[in-house]
């Protein structure tokens, strides 16, 4: 029976695996077909495979300018998030400040707040501020939306730190400086890969604040200016269409493959593995 149940359990897994791979693997096999092979017969095998989508994509396209804006957004964002939900998690959770409770309070709330309901106000702001086609408009509204959950989850990871080693280093006389940089900061590495990864990932597949704060091409990041594939009366070239996403997804999936495990450790269990 037991091991009826462990097939049974096996069958599923598998299952949902080829459930979630069969996407990803069909839009790679896609993107080296011929246009007009997508358009007569977009599920069929085929062994008519070709590399000029690609070719096509690097050589008339703008996805390089793409690719490097969304790089700037992306690594400038994740910096600002990872330095100041760090230091008001250890302000919120270390120091105790006035007022800890409300302040952590309103950073829960600004979870729950939806980025739609800002897009409007904010792109008044920006206008007025003359920030449009800028990569601060791009930076601003991710580091803001990103620090409510990232504080939490550096919050939950001091909250494990034990009290005794603050007080050690408190007594060996560590300023709060030197508590943070030369006690604390060598235990981060498995919170700052959690949050770094987790907001590379909503932050490269950005295109709400892309699409709302910029038209230039200058400025568009990768998300945004996928539709540079969408000709005329909605006409598409699907074999370059496909080519262009998986060339932008391949940063996310190396990122994922390659901090998986950590980012996951980090969140399980409070990220104090060190």
């Amino acid at each position: 029976m037991r091991r009826l149940k462990r097939n049974i359990f096996l069958v599923v897994v598998v299952a949902l695996l080829l459930v979630q791979l069969f996407p990803i693997l069909w839009l790679l096999l896609s993107s080296f077909k011929p246009s007009l092979a997508l358009t007569s017969a977009p599920f069929s095998i085929g062994t008519d495979f070709t590399l000029a989508n690609y070719a096509g994509v690097l050589r008339d396209s703008d996805i390089f300018i793409y690719i490097r804006n969304t790089a700037i957004v992306t690594f400038i964002s994740i910096a600002l998030i990872v330095i100041l939900s760090a230091g008001a998690g250890f302000a919120l959770e270390i120091m105790e400040i006035r007022l800890n409770g409300p302040i952590s309070t309103l950073f829960l709330v600004g979870i729950m707040i939806p980025i739609q309901v800002s897009l409007i106000p904010l792109f008044s702001m920006y206008r007025d501020l003359h920030l449009l086609n800028s990569y601060d408009a791009l930076i601003l509204p991710q580091v803001g939306f990103a620090l409510p959950l990232s504080i939490l989850i550096f919050q939950n990871f001091y909250r494990y730190i034990p009290r005794e080693l603050i007080e050690a280093a408190v007594i060996d006389g560590c300023n709060i400086y030197q508590m943070f940089f030369r006690v604390l900061l060598p235990l981060m590495k498995n919170v700052t890969l959690t949050v770094a990864s987790l907001q590379f990932v909503f932050i490269w597949n950005d295109f709400v604040f892309s699409n709302t704060f910029t038209n230039s091409t200058q400025y568009k990041t990768i998300a945004v200016g996928l539709q540079e594939f969408i000709g005329a009366f909605g006409a598409t070239d699907w074999g370059q269409t496909y080519a262009a996403i998986c060339i932008s997804l391949l940063p996310v999936l190396l990122i994922y493959l390659l901090l998986n495990k950590q980012m996951m450790e980090g969140i399980a269990a409070g990220a104090v593995k060190g």
